[in-house]
């Protein structure tokens, strides 16, 4: 297999719960949510305005892998089997993080309509 579809067979496994909890919430809740959403940093609110079908775009990328990402831990963390509350500080990181998105969201869309 090449790095691509290895890549596709583990964003499949993470969005079923198949990848250890300790990768999913890691590598793919941390780590992947910092890289894809650092270029959203350094955005001012002109380039927004100045680019905002390519913002859409990748805001729109953003949030389905930011969302597959939630799903991946919460499911994970259904199935493991180390100590429990880590399985629950991971449901409440995720819980807490939605919250946050959905409100950062109605920021970032009165920003792009005003």
């Amino acid at each position: 297999m090449n790095k691509i579809s290895n890549l596709e067979l583990n964003l499949l496994k993470l969005f079923k719960g198949d990848l250890p909890l300790y990768k999913s919430y890691w590598i793919y809740y941390v780590l992947g949510n910092f890289l894809i959403s650092a270029p959203l940093l350094l955005v001012t609110k002109f380039q927004i305005q100045k680019f905002i079908y390519s913002f859409s775009l990748y805001l729109v990328i953003n949030l389905i892998y930011y969302f597959s990402s939630c799903i991946g831990v919460w499911r994970s963390s259904q199935s493991y089997k180390g100590n429990k509350i880590l399985a629950f500080l991971a449901r409440f990181v995720v819980v807490i993080g939605i919250i946050t998105t959905v409100l950062e969201l109605r920021t970032v869309i009165s920003i792009i309509y005003s």
